[in-house]
């Protein structure tokens, strides 16, 4: 998938596996309100796991299952976390007149 200012590819240290086949890289979609209902923006901006459980599933491809997202590696995690994040530096970083 070619990045996108909507998307973002993240290489894994570790990966995960799935089935047969080892996953080593996942691609993060920017996320909108939508696919952070029902989860506190403060517990998703702090990165908590258990909220990174439920919003992963949504905005990645191929879509991580909650359980998949339990598995990884903390380095692997920290990646995925600061992919999120820099969706969020791209809006604070626009110039203001």
């Amino acid at each position: 998938m070619q990045n996108q200012p909507n998307t973002k590819n993240v290489p894994l240290d570790f990966g995960f596996k799935r089935g047969e086949d080892h996953v080593k890289e996942i691609n993060l979609v920017k996320p909108n309100t939508g696919h952070c209902r029902g989860l506190s923006l403060k517990n998703v901006l702090s990165f908590e796991i258990d909220s990174l459980a439920v919003l992963l599933p949504r905005i990645t491809l191929p879509a991580m299952t909650s359980q998949e997202v339990y598995t990884l590696e903390l380095m692997d995690t920290l990646k995925i976390a600061e992919g999120i994040a820099s969706f969020l530096e791209a809006a604070n970083s626009s110039p203001t007149a």
